[in-house]
């Protein structure tokens, strides 16, 4: 007797394509069956088509510019004793995208005569296809520099119109409007960006955008509003880069709070052309160059009470030398001519003392009789960060961007984002995020959001709600493995658990009417309790029982009125425990924590090498951690020992003291 034995089927590689329009993509599929009993062969997904005549697998795949397409084909062979055999093979589609040519804003350059100028210009291509870049009227792209040049051989207006094609024929154009003044001082300027999504990083260039000066070095002091940006570094920018000057440093000064009208954030910005030493040197000294001379990296608030909001980034003064730019030689040094704000109005004060916005004093130009001052040779323009408008990148309500808010799919697809996180709004993440404020209390993607949006959709709640100012609370306790409500000012209408490592959760026997959803994700577990028809609650008592987790890490709750609640958790152990103190060795004060499971009394006593007892502490505590502080600066050196006894639960642990 022969056994049958399967058949064999190869649905192909798994493989990626590039396309510059839409095509129907086709490949061979090998089925065998060393019994030769092969009864069929079928394509069991649901896209594409098998040719049983060609033995292929094809699929049309229309173009859709810039997008990214994975496709499944899952290949099925049956023989006559219907033994069955399963592949799968995986395509990527990759659509061509345009190039991209992000060209500076409209800008004034100040040269100490005409002639060549150039600027920086980020040209790229995502697929690197790019084929040509053209300049018109006239001067001329430089990819080693990433700069465009052209010959300015007179004051005034020059628009120049900047094309890049690829090698799929696709076309981007921008136009880069230039003003030319002649003036022999510097001008620096901080960018303006619009539209700063929140959450996300904002870069801000410095600029020159002109200089009749060889210069050697800059120091830059930078206000900014703290309360909507967070500054994540600091680094040379692409003419600083050009010039290969060597010495860049910047600092976030501890300082900022210096009174009314005064920065809540500060940064410091050093450079210096560095022509003495070390393995770099300066090929150029700034004069009659334009270009960025730092970028700025700012994260952009979450609090979405400050989307539409502008945030201001100026040049500030706390004395005489701050914003001071230095001669290549280091003989003279230029400080502020005038100052202007975002909007080019001229703000310079030279009456005012310092602190300030608004230039330095004439008295930080009286110098000492015979030595060399300051000179006013330098222009400021300050900028700032635009924050986007929620309701310009989506509705309220409308999570999945398909124009219709405050549906069940709205609610689906939130759900979905507690227990995978962002990918869960792929790809209009940021749109769903500013979708999600649907409390309008200002704080996106909380389980408040989600318990309201349920409320709206049920019927039960208006749209765009007025919440009353405030937090309500809750607290939770987590004890033998079960996390519990405490304490809630109001019912909890939704909860979201982050639980340490892989756990499998499961709802308490006493909870009644919510759901739970939880996933792993190769960190924490999320685990998502909420009721889709809004009619119930969670009271004070036992809630989840959180198998497998060593630590419930963060918790989110909402009210069944769709607030934010603000929780407190109190991890309590699951059996007695006596913690190394630390630090040990010590000198002289060292702590020791122990934990109890449950309410009883304990004693803790030290003991010297000996068996002498030198100190004890006892009492009568909650379940919970308790930690200890001891001063050991009159014992001398040398080893101690420690016990804990704790209802029938004992244990000794070592320490050292080293003085």
């Amino acid at each position: 007797f022969n056994l049958n034995a399967p058949p064999v089927v190869n649905s192909g590689k798994d493989t990626t394509y590039f396309l510059c329009q839409g095509a129907t993509l086709c490949w061979n599929v090998v089925a065998t069956d060393e019994d030769h009993n092969l009864k069929s062969v079928e394509l069991v997904s649901p896209i594409g088509s098998y040719d049983n005549n060609t033995h292929q697998i094809c699929v049309q795949v229309p173009y859709e510019q810039g997008a990214t397409k994975h496709y499944s084909f899952i290949m099925k062979a049956t023989d006559s004793c219907n033994a069955t055999a399963y592949d799968t093979t995986n395509i990527t589609v990759k659509f061509n995208a345009p190039p991209v040519v992000a060209g500076p804003p409209n800008f004034t350059a100040y040269l100490e005569q005409v002639g060549q100028l150039c600027f920086d210009i980020d040209i790229h291509d995502v697929d690197n296809n790019l084929n040509q870049v053209t300049v018109s009227p006239l001067g001329t792209y430089n990819s080693a520099t990433h700069q465009i040049c052209f010959n300015a051989d007179t004051t005034g207006s020059y628009c120049l119109y900047v094309t890049a094609n690829d090698l799929c024929g696709l076309t981007t154009v921008d136009t880069v409007c230039i003003q030319v003044v002649v003036d022999q001082c510097i001008h620096v300027q901080i960018e303006k960006v619009h539209d700063a999504h929140q959450g996300l990083h904002s870069l801000v260039d410095i600029f020159q955008t002109g200089s009749g000066k060889k210069l050697g070095g800059f120091d830059f002091l930078i206000g900014y509003d703290a309360s909507a940006l967070s500054p994540a570094g600091v680094t040379p920018g692409q003419l600083y880069q050009q010039c290969g000057w060597e010495y860049f440093t910047y600092r976030c000064t501890a300082n900022g709070n210096c009174g009314t009208g005064c920065p809540s954030g500060l940064i410091r910005i050093v450079g210096i052309a560095e022509t003495n030493n070390g393995a770099y040197h300066p090929t150029c000294f700034l004069d009659n160059q334009v270009g960025s001379l730092a970028t700025m990296d700012f994260l952009v608030s979450f609090d979405r009470t400050l989307n539409c909001q502008f945030a201001p980034i100026n040049f500030y003064w706390q004395d005489c030398l701050d914003n001071s730019l230095s001669s290549k030689r280091g003989d003279t040094l230029w400080v502020e001519r005038r100052v202007f704000d975002f909007e080019l109005h001229n703000i310079t004060d030279h009456a005012h003392g310092l602190p300030g916005y608004l230039g330095i004093p004439d008295i930080c130009l009286a110098g000492e009789p015979g030595k060399p001052t300051p000179q006013r040779c330098v222009d400021f323009t300050d900028g700032g960060i635009d924050i986007i408008c929620s309701d310009s990148i989506d509705a309220r309500g409308d999570m999945n961007q398909n124009g219709f808010a405050y549906e069940i799919a709205d609610a689906v697809m939130f759900t979905n984002y507690f227990i995978i996180g962002l990918p869960a709004f792929a790809p209009y993440v940021q749109a769903a995020i500013a979708a999600s404020d649907v409390n309008a209390d200002g704080v996106t993607l909380t389980v408040a959001d989600l318990v309201y949006m349920i409320r709206v959709i049920v019927g039960d709640a208006p749209r765009y709600p007025k919440l009353s100012p405030g937090f309500v609370g809750a607290d939770f306790e987590v004890s033998n493995g079960t996390l519990n409500i405490t304490r809630a000012d109001a019912p909890v209408g939704a909860l979201y658990v982050l639980l340490e490592g892989e756990a499998h959760p499961r709802l308490h026997e006493n909870v009644t009417g919510m759901e739970m959803r939880y996933n792993f994700d190769g960190t924490n577990t999320r685990v998502l309790i909420y009721n889709m028809n809004g009619k119930f609650t969670l009271g004070t008592g036992p809630v989840l029982y959180v198998d497998g987790s060593r630590n419930v890490k963060s918790i989110d709750a909402g009210s069944a009125e769709g607030r934010v609640m603000r929780t407190n958790v109190v991890n309590l152990p699951d059996h007695y425990s006596l913690s190394q103190n630390y630090p040990n060795p010590f000198n002289p004060v060292t702590t020791i924590e122990f934990a109890l499971p449950v309410a009883c009394e304990w004693k803790l006593t030290v003991y010297n090498i000996l068996g002498q007892e030198v100190v004890n502490w006892s009492d009568k505590s909650e379940a919970g951690y308790i930690k200890l502080e001891w001063d050991a600066a009159r014992q001398a050196s040398g080893v101690y020992f420690y016990r804990l006894t704790a209802g029938s639960f004992s244990a000794t642990r070592k320490m050292i003291l080293l003085k």
